[in-house]
């Protein structure tokens, strides 16, 4: 019996001749169909393709004929393909071997009934792939139950109405058409989470339900765990100098300031320390406007993005940003302060030079652990900035000095000996702040990072070569200074082919008769347009571009031939002293040089006298001992230029060839301010005459300093209160000059 009433089929016969349709007869096959058993899961290649819905395929599996023909004639009609079953191995089958989108199944199949069949098809395909209306019967209710207990999608009973079944069938196409596209779209995710390494989230900002990816977990050392953070507990992982700063931005872009979330921070990831991350985000709003979910990414980017691969700090890169983020928060709150340190270690080159590249990664990387434990507070970070040089940004300070303490912390950091090897080596670090104060009323635009960047590093400049203390807050003049030594730096290299540069000669006196006992050469340069050049603004330019070993060797040719040439006028050779710049003596060959220098002027070694600092006997005591035994072993003089201002160890002293200590002015300059300090001048020269070493005094500018140090033993003096440097026509006339009164 047909199990389509009287009135669908009416409405079927008026779609037809109002169609002038003509609906094709599909049978089922009249083969054998072998018995319906579960396939091995190797066997199971079903084509899950969702058809376009206008070519979606219909298996109609129904026992009744009559109903079956009508069925396929009503849905070829609304243009869907069809196939037929009279059983349910007839179903199965087709299913196996055709591309199928939907089942419209009969409950009463004679051989497998229609709830069987569709336990078997659940075994081979899901609810997603392959939709299953059942047909049942009105009159039970059960019927219905145990269909969907089954696996169907869905059903409609009998006896069957033509609107409702259409609505129906359309309805689980588009169902299974929305559910093929989600799980292409989550296929597409998971692809693309996997292949950029990603961790992803996604926070209900309503109930504060937050999802994690595996991967997220696994860059946070939470894989494995059964932890559940929620929106606000996840921040605990964070490190807490970063928490604030990450709050403020993504709060920002949750009240609309932002198009979109993104910071860096560091995170814990599981083995007790933090690694930096990049965190995106982008909110999904409601009608208002009101952020109600927010999803992202979590990237690892700590090797090669933000972290110097050599110290772990961050990088130039990621400093830059942070100041960047901390002017323009300032835009918005113009009474916030912050301020920039710009560090740079003093003759970092000689380690390279002396001991290797390898060697001098080391040494970076003892600076930036000993620097970072001592910034480890809120509202600082440091970051190396490349090469030697280091910077650290200050957050919601109030005032200068709270800079001036931390480099000043940073300074004593330094002080101790940093292992190199087998040995230690003593440096120093200048550093240059600036704080940022800006107006919001006034006419100059606001400073960018990068503006506030050169201004620590011009301020850092000025500490090096200037400044007595190790540090140098910027001022506007700093920058015309700055701009003034990059010009000079590019005309200082044609100073010596234009005849610009000339010795000096200021005399060194004997207290013990008062008369020349030598001359130190200094070094002038007389510029075309700018005139007089002071040499502690050239000498450090040229230290830093390298120009110094050039320059140096001219002095010393200069002034050897100068002395060559008193010889000549005097009959007698007169001692002369040349400073020797830390890039010299670290120059290879430096040592030939000097002799061929001798050999081809003339001048008996054992006049030459060559000064070395002692900031850099003590930067790589081991390798200076050699080089000044060299240096001995030819017959030079060797004297220690402003001693006590470093950091000599006895230990190494007393190995040292050296004949002469040369106390700083700073010494002589204060030594009537306090007792203590003309001690400290007699201990150098108590420490000179255990060692057999003569004691020159420079900087000697009045007479009382003079009886002084005549009272406490010195055997030379120099300064302005003999003579102050001379031209060479006018040394020579104070060759025979009696200094000092008997």
């Amino acid at each position: 019996m047909s199990s389509f009433d009287s009135s669908s089929l009416h409405t079927l016969h008026q779609l037809q001749s109002a169609e002038a349709l003509s609906w094709p007869h599909l049978g089922t096959s009249e083969t054998s169909v072998p018995p319906v058993t579960e396939p091995p899961r190797s066997t199971r290649s079903i084509d899950r393709r969702v058809a376009n819905p206008d070519t979606s395929t219909i298996l109609v599996a129904e026992s009744d004929e009559t109903t079956r023909e009508t069925l396929a004639k009503m849905l070829r009609y609304r243009n869907y393909k069809v196939l037929t079953a009279a059983t349910g191995r007839d179903a199965i089958v087709a299913v196996q071997q055709q591309h199928v989108d939907l089942v419209l199944m009969d409950m009463d199949l004679p051989d497998l009934d229609g709830f069987r069949t569709t336990r078997l098809l659940r075994q081979w395909m899901d609810l997603s792939a392959l939709p299953i209306i059942m047909v049942t019967s009105a009159a039970s209710p059960n019927d219905v139950i145990q269909a969907f207990d089954s696996g169907a999608s869905d059903h409609v009973t009998k006896p069957i109405d033509a609107a409702v079944t259409l609505a129906r069938i359309a309805t689980q196409l588009q169902l299974k058409s929305a559910l093929h596209r989600l799980r292409q779209s989550e296929e597409r995710y998971a692809l693309t989470a996997r292949g950029t390494n990603d961790g992803m989230w996604d926070w209900n900002l309503i109930t504060g339900e937050l999802y994690l990816s595996p991967r997220w977990r696994s860059m946070v050392g939470l894989d494995g765990t059964d932890w559940q953070p929620n929106g606000a507990t996840w921040m605990d992982l964070i490190h807490a100098e970063d928490r604030r700063r990450v709050e403020s931005d993504l709060e920002a872009h949750l009240c609309g300031d932002t198009d979109h979330f993104e910071t860096e921070l560091r995170m814990q990831d599981g083995h007790q320390t933090y690694r930096w991350m990049l965190c995106r985000g982008l909110a999904v709003r409601d009608g208002r406007g009101t952020a109600y979910r927010i999803a992202g990414s979590l990237t690892d980017i700590t090797e090669g993005k933000v972290a110097d691969a050599l110290t772990g700090l961050p990088n130039r890169m990621l400093f830059n940003d942070r100041v960047q983020r901390c002017v323009d928060y300032q835009a918005r709150n113009p009474h916030n302060r912050f301020a920039v340190i710009f560090m740079d270690v003093d003759d970092f080159k000689l380690i390279n030079d002396h001991f290797g590249h390898d060697a001098g990664d080391d040494f970076l990387v003892s600076i930036a652990s000993r620097l970072d434990t001592s910034l480890r507070k809120s509202d600082a970070i440091i970051a190396r900035m490349g090469g030697d040089e280091f910077a650290v940004l200050l957050e919601n300070i109030r005032h200068v000095d709270e800079a001036v303490a931390v480099a000043m912390r940073l300074h004593d950091k330094m002080r101790a000996p940093f292992p190199v090897g087998d040995r230690e080596i003593l440096t120093r670090a200048s550093m240059g702040i600036v704080v940022s104060e800006w107006n919001s009323d006034s006419d100059q635009p606001q400073p960018t990072s990068e503006d506030l960047l050169v201004r620590a590093d011009t301020a850092m400049y000025y500490a090096k070569n200037q400044s007595e203390l190790p540090y140098a807050i910027f001022n506007e003049e700093m920058l015309a200074e700055n701009r003034l030594r990059l010009e000079l730096g590019s005309e200082l290299r044609h100073s010596l082919e234009r005849d610009e540069l000339s010795l000096m000669y200021q005399p060194m006196v004997n207290l013990a008769n008062g008369q020349t006992a030598g001359f130190e050469a200094l070094l002038r340069w007389e510029h075309p347009e700018h005139g007089p050049v002071s040499p502690s603004t050239f000498i450090p330019i040229a230290e830093s571009n390298g120009l110094i070993v050039e320059i140096g060797l001219w002095v010393l040719r200069k002034a050897c031939q100068q002395a060559i040439q008193w010889k000549e006028d005097f009959g007698r050779p007169f001692m002369i002293s040349v400073n020797v710049s830390v890039r010299q003596l670290s120059a290879t060959g430096f040592v030939e040089a000097v002799t061929e220098v001798l050999d081809e002027t003339g001048l008996p070694s054992q006049f030459l006298k060559l000064e070395v600092t002692e900031s850099l006997l003590m930067q790589d005591p081991e390798h200076t001992i050699d080089l000044l035994h060299q240096l001995r072993d030819i017959g030079l003089t060797i004297g220690i230029d402003d001693f006590g201002t470093g950091y000599s160890s006895l230990s190494y002293l007393h190995r040292m060839p050296m004949d002469i200590l040369k106390v700083d002015r700073s010494f002589v300059e204060s030594m009537f301010d306090s007792d203590k300090n003309a001690a400290l001048i007699r201990s150098i020269l108590a420490l000179a005459s255990s060692l057999e070493l003569n004691v020159v005094a420079e900087g000697v500018e009045t007479e009382p300093q003079l009886q002084r140090l005549r009272e406490l033993g010195c055997h030379f003096v120099q300064g302005f209160h003999f003579s102050e440097p001379l031209h060479p026509d006018d040394a020579k006339a104070t060759i025979h000059r009696e200094w000092i009164a008997e």
